[in-house]
């Protein structure tokens, strides 16, 4: 649902912290580039849960894929920082308008 007011960029940043295996997701990413199964193992979740998310996060376009060479076709996931900034500036000034 997107209130009368909030920008994109507002809804954005709700959708994507608003899921706690995106932000363990994003926290994750936060230490540096990961693998699909890195992921997976750190959270203790299936890959198959996290690929939804992470699709998800590249939607949005916080989260980077490259695929990588090598028998089944791995991932790396990455952060996009300035991206995640963004959403999270918008956020907060929306909670914390000036008076």
């Amino acid at each position: 649902m997107r209130i009368s007011g909030q920008s994109e960029e507002v809804h954005a940043a709700v959708q994507v912290l608003g899921n706690t295996l995106r932000v363990a997701i994003l926290g994750h990413l936060a230490l540096g580039p990961a693998t699909r199964a890195s992921i997976s193992s750190a959270l203790g979740v299936s890959e198959q849960s996290l690929s939804r998310q992470i699709a998800f996060l590249e939607d949005k376009g916080v989260v980077s894929t490259d695929v990588l060479g090598g028998r089944g076709r791995p991932t790396l996931h990455r952060l996009q920082s300035g991206k995640l900034h963004e959403l999270e500036h918008a956020l907060a000034s929306y909670l914390h308008p000036p008076a």
